[in-house]
Formats: C-alpha cells, sequence, structure tokens
C-alpha cells in the first residue's frame, strides 16, 4: 500500500525532525533510492554523532535551512516581503556566523588558476573581482590579505569610510556578499563612489542589493539586523573535476534518473504554489522544505536513484561522488567559518538538497550540536 502525506499532516505543528508521526510515514515504504542503509562488514571503531560528553565551554550549534533558490521564483508570485515571519525567527535565533552557498574567493582563485581542469566553473558560479581590484590597484590575494588586516583593527562604530574601503576590499578578494553586507549598512546617502569604490563598482554593489537571491533576501538582511561584519561563503565546486573525468553516459544516465517519477511528486508539486502569498505561507513552505519527509523525497528523487541505479555500468555514481564530495567540501567550509569561534551560533543557508547531507557531515564533528529549524520557527 502507498504511502501518502497530505498537507495537513505535514504541516499540522509535527514537523520536528523527531515526530514519530513524521518518522513512521516515512519508514512505511521503500524505493530503489530510499535512504536505508545496512551495515557490511566492519562499522566504524567510533561513533562521532552528537556533541563529545567532555567538552571544554559551550557546543558550536548549528542551524542548517534547506531553501528554494529564490532568485528562481517567479516575481509575480514571491514578494520578498514574505520573507519577514522567517527572519524575525531567524533574527532571534541571533546567529554569530552565517554561512551562504557561495563559493569563496580563496577557491574561485584557485579554480580560475585550474581554469581547464575544471571545465570553466569559476566563469559560471564565481563573481569577477576585478572592478574592485581595477579600482583598489591591487591583486585578489593582496585584497584578502588586506580584509584580514582590516578586520584585526575593525572599529565597533566604523565610518561611512571605512564601510565604503572594507566593501571594496571584500568584493576584490572575491566576497561579494561581504562587499553588500557593509554596503547595506551605509545610509543611502553614504553608498557613493568614494574609498575604494569607483563608479564601475558602485554599479555592481548596487545590483547585489537590488538581488532576488537568498544570499541578499535572507544572508544580508538578517547579517545586518545583527551587526555583522562579514558573511561565510562555504559552496564548492573544485568536486566538478570529477565531470572531467566522466563518459558521455553520464549526461543521458542522470537524466533517465531524473525522468524516473516519484510516488510523491505530483502531490508535492500541487503543494507548492500554497507555500507563497503571505508570510505565514512562505513560513510553512520553509517547515517543509526542511522537514524528514521532504528530505527522504529529495534523496529518493535523485542522489539515492542515482546510487541505486546499475545503468551503464554504474555510471550515475560518479554524478553521486561529484554530489557527496562537494558536500563533503562545503561541510568542511562551514566547520572552518566558525573555527576561531568555539560555541558560535552558525546558520547555514543552502539548497534544500544539501540539508540532509549537512546535518549528517556536521553531527560527526566533536563539538557541533545541531539545531531544529522547527524549534527556532515555532518559538
Amino acid at each position: 500500500m502507498k504511502t501518502t502525506l497530505s498537507l495537513a499532516s505535514l504541516l499540522a505543528g509535527s514537523l520536528s525532525l523527531a515526530s514519530p508521526a513524521i518518522a513512521q510515514a516515512v519508514n512505511a515504504d521503500t524505493l530503489p533510492g530510499s535512504p536505508v542503509f545496512d551495515t557490511e562488514n566492519t562499522r566504524p571503531a567510533i561513533d562521532f554523532a552528537g556533541v563529545q560528553r567532555t567538552l571544554g565551554g559551550e557546543p558550536t550549534q548549528v542551524l542548517i535551512l534547506g531553501t528554494k533558490h529564490l532568485n528562481n521564483l517567479p516575481e509575480a508570485a514571491f514578494d520578498p516581503a514574505h520573507l519577514s515571519l522567517l527572519l524575525d525567527a531567524l533574527e532571534e535565533f541571533a546567529p554569530d556566523v552565517i554561512a551562504l552557498e557561495s563559493i569563496g574567493g580563496r577557491t574561485c582563485y584557485q579554480m580560475r588558476g585550474f581554469a581547464e581542469l575544471h571545465d570553466g566553473a569559476a566563469d559560471r558560479y564565481c563573481t569577477d573581482p576585478q572592478p574592485a581590484l581595477n579600482a583598489l590597484g591591487i591583486s585578489q590575494p593582496e585584497a584578502a590579505l588586506a580584509v584580514e588586516m582590516t578586520l584585526d583593527t575593525w572599529p565597533d562604530a566604523p565610518s561611512p569610510a571605512e564601510r565604503r574601503h572594507l566593501a571594496a576590499l571584500f568584493y576584490g578578494a572575491g566576497e561579494p556578499w561581504s562587499a553588500a553586507l557593509q554596503w547595506a549598512q551605509l545610509d543611502e546617502a553614504e553608498q557613493i563612489a568614494a574609498d575604494g569604490v569607483d563608479d564601475a563598482l558602485l554599479v555592481r554593489l548596487e545590483r547585489l542589493q537590488e538581488s532576488r537571491n537568498e544570499n541578499q533576501l535572507i544572508g544580508v538582511e538578517l547579517g545586518q539586523r545583527l551587526g555583522l561584519t562579514e558573511l561565510a561563503t562555504m559552496d564548492d565546486h573544485t568536486a566538478d573535476y570529477i565531470y572531467t573525468r566522466s563518459p558521455d553516459t553520464l549526461g543521458p544516465a542522470i537524466q533517465s534518473v531524473w525522468s524516473t517519477e516519484h510516488p510523491l511528486e505530483a502531490e508535492y508539486a500541487a503543494m507548492e504554489p500554497g507555500f507563497l502569498g503571505s508570510p505565514d505561507a512562505v513560513l510553512d513552505g520553509y517547515r517543509f522544505l526542511n522537514s524528514a519527509a521532504y528530505q527522504r523525497f529529495t534523496i529518493e528523487k535523485d542522489f539515492g536513484a542515482a546510487a541505486a541505479s546499475g545503468r551503464d555500468d554504474a555510471v550515475t555514481r560518479q554524478y553521486l561522488a561529484w554530489w557527496q564530495t562537494r558536500g563533503l567540501r562545503m561541510a568542511a567550509n562551514v566547520v572552518e567559518a566558525a573555527g576561531n569561534q568555539p560555541g558560535a551560533r552558525v546558520l547555514v543557508i543552502v539548497g534544500s538538497s544539501h540539508k540532509a547531507y549537512f546535518e549528517a557531515y556536521l553531527d560527526q564533528m566533536h563539538d557541533f550540536e545541531l539545531v531544529s529549524l522547527d524549534s527556532v520557527l515555532d518559538d
């Protein structure tokens, strides 16, 4: 008997990842790509899940916010003002570190240096720092070093000139969202071309302020509310190197996996419009995207199905290898971003298909404690 999950049952207040009702529904059926695992041969000698019992200080708390990529939503259907309840709840969580699904400047610099091995991925996923570098008259590594030196002596109440200059340095270092955060904390009258910002860079900073990307609408907005100095970038596409060695059969095989209909696919697609139109609807949408039921659906439709497929000598497992490599490097970037703030609160804003993997990977850290999104949204 096929299990179906109604909108009411998913949003009736029992969406905690530990909810027995959801757990029972999720485990009722299995598909070839279901995230159900058997232990073969040797188990790890040490189970790292949870927080080390004897820990110096408080654990680092990490909240994973799985999201749609908001810039892909039709403007007529999605009003950024409807993020208000979500933003209020996240502001109450008060993260010390906000990590975005954006590639950091150092990684982009590496990818440009090995452009042919990465199939030009830097051109697709990285912001060109050159407008800021032209204005500053320095190189990207020099801009990155200047950022570190500036932050070492950053005042509690920086002047507009200091914010403008730091924005230019961040952009030149390949960290445009941190530049956007500094720019957002300026009064409109102070958002001018000066102190390392020329007219060309001014246009790009203004363009970031107008972005409908969740990095701007959630990350920058929340960072501004909390008075943060920078935003961490944790995406990775160096794993795309796997694609450069994959055979031509990979593309058609993956398309075959994606085209296989999931039993809940039509029902979930029909639910999506109901998650737009008001702050309450958007909040319900985030509860759904981050639920165990939706996370399992994503795995069964995509990565688990790729793992299960034996087509063309299991070529789709090369796609799975790319996904897992990328996710592990992204998770490592989150650990690095919080590394100098033991006991910090960390918010990770990432595409919803990453959420289950991030939670599994980060739960293996000695001192990371996972925070339930439901507990934050329901406070």
